[in-house]
């Protein structure tokens, strides 16, 4: 019967190897720029390494903000992120629906970076926040 767990574990651990080494290629998203450059490729039609590898990123990047967000507050409550801006003396206010699927959010993200040019050289986290603000700001 030991032998069966032991087992099992083994398998469960190899099992895991092949998925981490994939994920540990996945660059680290650090700035507007390219948080949108990720995102862009992520939604395309291409299926190339390079495509893929842009997926995970935003799929990544965006997921984490976003399961950070409702990690933090009930359901519905609006989410102030402050220490914004290059004085990081800006704020902005949002309240996520109950579900935002990937696919809208790297196009929200991809839709609003042009309007905003100086947030390419910002981080991408405020590259998000300030996306999530514009679609879901909260109620006066």
């Amino acid at each position: 019967m030991e032998w069966r767990g032991k087992l099992a574990g083994f398998l469960v651990v190899a099992a895991m190897v092949p998925t981490g080494l994939a994920w540990a290629q996945v660059p680290r998203i650090a700035t507007g720029a390219e948080l949108v450059s990720a995102c862009s490729m992520a939604v395309g039609p291409g299926g190339s390494t390079d495509d893929r590898i842009a997926r995970a990123s935003c799929h990544q990047f965006l997921a984490g903000l976003v399961a950070g967000v409702y990690g933090s507050v009930e359901k519905g409550t609006p989410m102030v992120v402050r220490r914004l801006g290059p004085g990081m003396d800006e704020e902005v206010c949002f309240r996520l629906p109950e579900k935002l699927a990937y696919a809208t959010f790297a196009e929200q993200v991809i839709s609003f970076a042009p309007e905003h040019p100086e947030l390419y050289d910002r981080s991408a986290f405020e590259m998000g926040a300030r996306t999530l603000a514009e679609h879901y700001p909260c109620p006066d």
